[in-house]
């Protein structure tokens, strides 16, 4: 099975897993990974590293961050370089991780469960009041 880490800023990671939990029930083989203030990058490094060796039981590893360009997902970008068959993706969000969750049980390529994560994440976004409006437009 393909491990999942969750790297983020703050409690960001373990608040997103706690809500999975809350739905998905308890996800095995996955780690999660915080930047705190004052963290360095170095540091944070060691940690994903260690997160995702933890988690990689062969079958390869996707990180899931909370925004392109922040130290986690830096830091996601060097690993996946060094380590072979890690992804990472961008803009976590609960409907990212629940379908991600759900699908990589029969999935054993961690690039299209990268896909999987990054297409679900696109799609639960929604404009709420928007959507209403064309719900009741169509009623």
């Amino acid at each position: 099975m393909i491990g999942i880490v969750l790297a983020a800023h703050g409690s960001l990671p373990e608040a997103l897993l706690d809500s999975t939990r809350m739905i998905y029930g308890e996800p095995i083989q996955t780690a999660t990974v915080s930047l705190m203030p004052g963290d360095s990058l170095e540091g944070l490094i060691e940690r994903l590293r260690a997160a995702v060796e933890e988690v990689n039981r062969g079958d390869g590893v996707l990180i899931l961050l909370d925004m392109f360009g922040g130290t986690p997902a830096n830091a996601a970008a060097l690993i996946s370089q060094q380590i072979d068959n890690v992804s990472a993706v961008t803009g976590a969000n609960l409907p990212m991780l629940l379908e991600t969750f759900m699908q990589r049980e029969g999935s054993e390529n961690v690039a299209a469960l990268a896909e999987t994560a990054f297409t679900a994440g696109h799609a639960g976004m929604i404009n709420v009041v928007e959507a209403f409006k064309k719900f009741r437009q169509a009623n």
